[in-house]
């Protein structure tokens, strides 16, 4: 376990933010630039919540700049990578939740649920032709990324991000942390200046009462909603069930009832994880509100710690892998000592070699990668400790390691809640040695760390966890 602690910068939080502090956090994308406009536009691509927002408060500072009120637009096109029912449902069910908040606030909301990609082109540009301005989220994958840019180089007004998804703003680094030491070590040196700027902005705003030029999805009966949407229906929905408030009842139950323990605990018990990265993936809950429960929990000083170092230092470096390489999704982005030992072991035998079929149905003749596969068909995620596994198994069955690669990212693309986020590609590059170190020599790896089913019997309970998918999804 690290020797940093996090413990000092309760002392940030208990005094408040250092108000409207956003230093590395804005972007201006361009856009036409006229003085017209009847609202600003915040756009809710990866934090699709109301609450501890920082685009969203940042819209919100704009538009009292400008004496404007500001409209709350959130969408879901039915072209993503991996659309299908399961993806769908849980962002739709998080839909009524937001009406309802932004009613209570007296924001104007609209979601806007084009059921074809004809229906969904031109949506946010028809909402764009009356704005001054349009802020939105800073997310570094590539479909958001692409999404965003080329939106802003044709808008009819300007186009701001902000990066709300980290402690610290991505920009900080600078360049690319290559291992959690090297990020974890300049991210305590930053903590103590940065930690506190999380901003106070206004929360005063006009309402818009105006008339919008599209239809608003109201959140009713989510599921049936997202079949009726010209998506793959072949992936049903999973019992976890989307929306903020489901997210923050999860945050609550964890900081009360499981993070005692977790330093110890995570890897072995398949409920002691937080099981929150599904609502963190899809902006219901922020990095900020999450640790700011657990720093001023009553759990012991060493599980709050574990707990940040995944939520703080893990996720930030993935967060900077994506942010500064455009390989991210490849095997090009591997150390030169990974590439060099797995190019000198191309030509290892390996035995057995599963088709993607036999894999993707869990059908293995190792039980424990299987039980993996089941957690990721039936609930939409794999346990922390298995996921490592079900990884390199995967490179050990596949006959080149860019084939293993490929079919890990298709996976989480079409199976996992948690999927296309920077922690789904950080966490599948770990099993190749992304982050790492060398290790022994071993046919096929090797100098990349291998794992081993009949070790991970004796770290993982692995009966509990048959158990929990079984009484999930019977």
């Amino acid at each position: 376990m690290p020797s940093h602690s996090f413990q000092p910068f309760r002392k940030h939080l208990e005094r408040g933010g250092a108000g409207g502090v956003l230093r590395d956090r804005v972007e201006h994308l361009g856009g036409a630039n006229h003085g017209d406009g009847e609202y600003v536009v915040y756009w809710a691509q990866s934090a699709r919540r109301l609450r501890s927002n920082l685009a969203l408060d940042y819209a919100i500072h704009r538009a009292n700049e400008e004496e404007l009120p500001v409209v709350v637009y959130e969408s879901i096109r039915p072209d993503y990578p991996g659309a299908n029912d399961r993806i769908h449902s849980f962002v739709l069910e998080g839909v009524a939740a937001n009406h309802h908040d932004a009613l209570k606030r007296g924001l104007r909301y609209l979601f806007f649920l084009p059921r074809t990609r004809d229906e969904a082109r031109g949506g946010l540009k028809r909402l764009a032709q009356r704005a001054r301005l349009v802020v939105t989220d800073e997310f570094p994958t590539s479909t958001l990324r692409e999404q965003t840019r080329s939106f802003a180089a044709s808008a009819p007004c300007p186009v701001v991000t902000v990066d709300g998804n980290g402690i610290l703003p991505m920009r900080v680094f600078g360049k690319e942390q290559y291992m959690a030491k090297q990020l974890r070590d300049r991210a305590f040196r930053l903590f103590e200046e940065r930690w506190g700027e999380i901003p106070e902005l206004e929360t005063k705003y006009q309402p818009y009462a105006g008339e919008l030029d599209l239809p608003n999805y109201n959140g009713a009966h989510p599921r049936a909603n997202a079949a009726s949407c010209s998506i793959d229906h072949s992936v049903a929905p999973v019992p976890l069930h989307g929306g903020r408030e489901e997210g923050l009842r999860r945050l609550d139950v964890f900081v009360r009832e499981r993070l005692s323990g977790y330093a110890g605990l995570r890897n072995r018990e398949a409920h002691r994880t937080s099981e929150l990265s599904p609502y963190l993936h899809f902006g219901y809950l922020s990095a900020h509100e999450v640790a700011r429960r657990a720093l001023f929990s009553d759990a012991p000083a060493e599980d709050v710690d574990a707990f940040l170092e995944q939520l703080v230092i893990r996720r930030e470096l993935s967060f900077n892998l994506c942010f500064y390489r455009d390989d991210y999704a490849s095997l090009a982005c591997l150390p030169d000592w990974a590439k060099k030992t797995l190019a000198g072991h191309a030509d290892d035998r390996r035995h057995p070699v599963y088709s993607h079929a036999e894999l993707e149905r869990a059908e293995t003749g190792d039980e424990v990668w299987n039980l993996a596969q089941r957690g990721l068909l039936s609930l939409g995620t794999i346990h922390n400790y298995l996921r490592m596994l079900w990884g390199k198994k995967i490179i050990e069955w596949s006959k080149t390691p860019e084939e293993a690669h490929a079919f890990m990212v298709a996976m989480h693309d079409k199976y996992a809640i948690d999927g296309r986020d920077p922690n789904t590609h950080a966490g599948i590059l770990w099993c190749f040695g992304k982050h790492d170190r060398p290790w022994f020599e071993r046919p096929i790896f090797g100098t990349i760390r291998y794992l081993a089913s009949e070790s991970t019997k004796k770290k993982v309970d692995l009966p509990a966890y048959a158990r929990k998918i079984d009484a999930l999804t019977s």
